[in-house]
């Protein structure tokens, strides 16, 4: 089926602003209007316009840049020092993966591509982590509200089931990536639990966690807290139910519930 007018001109700005040569824009502003077999009209229009096409260009271009930026300071700092930080943007960018018209969609769509793809990961095996780290609070803190579950109380007993905060994620890494900074991007490679949540007022928290902590908050969201205990060798649950009582108070954890 032939292409239609609108279609062509959708897919040709999309290339005038995502291809990467623009001194080839620049030399010569009709070349992409015909490289897409726009019509003789469109192509001049192109070539006419060649200024205020790039100008278009680079605005949109910074709308796309400045939430990867803004999201992964530290990926950044590490990939620029490594001289492929724009050589990155551009693969993600050639890959058309932002398929959203939302603006909050970008930087969750480049980790996407990141998973999708393995880019960089030979060189940084814990590039991956490192970009899902740095937006995890961002996701945590958007997380859309939902109701009160009916049916929780307050303070946890034995034979109670965890339920967690619909917006709190328990997350493994390889990596302490969580400890890196801009001016030291490389993280230590050691197994790293941590617990992201909402509190209260709506602010995304990290805490790290021991691994027979992360191994309970996950366990006992199928299984009583006696038995997750049990299975994990954990004898004493005093300590355990304080936890979780602070996680309550912190608003990681929904409430407790009596299995059925």
């Amino acid at each position: 089926m032939t292409e239609s007018r609108t279609l062509r001109l959708q897919r040709a700005m999309a290339a005038l602003v995502l291809d990467a040569d623009e001194d080839a824009l620049v030399a010569d502003p009709g070349r992409l209007a015909r490289r897409l077999e726009l019509s003789g009209a469109d192509q001049g229009s192109f070539r006419d316009q060649g200024p205020g096409m790039l100008t278009y260009r680079e605005l949109a271009r910074m709308s796309l840049l400045e939430p990867l930026e803004e999201m992964f300071p530290v990926l950044k700092a590490l990939l620029e020092e490594a001289g492929v930080w724009s050589t990155c943007v551009q693969a993600f960018l050639d890959a058309r993966m932002v398929r959203s018209s939302h603006y909050r969609d970008i930087a969750p769509s480049f980790l996407g591509w990141l998973a999708a793809t393995g880019w960089g990961q030979d060189r940084w095996p814990f590039l991956l982590e490192l970009a899902h780290a740095e937006i995890l609070e961002v996701v945590v803190a958007r997380f859309p509200d939902s109701d009160p579950l009916d049916g929780l109380h307050a303070d946890p007993g034995s034979d109670d089931l965890v339920v967690m905060d619909p917006a709190t994620q328990v997350v493994s890494y390889a990596h302490a990536v969580h400890r890196v900074t801009e001016a030291s991007p490389v993280p230590e490679a050691r197994p790293t639990q941590l617990l992201a949540f909402r509190n209260a007022a709506g602010e995304a928290r990290v805490l790290e966690l021991t691994p027979a902590t992360a191994a309970l908050l996950v366990q006992a969201q199928t299984r009583t807290l006696a038995q997750a205990a049990e299975a994990l060798n954990l004898s004493d649950l005093v300590p355990v139910m304080n936890l979780l009582r602070d996680l309550h108070r912190d608003g990681a954890i929904a409430g407790f519930q009596s299995p059925t």
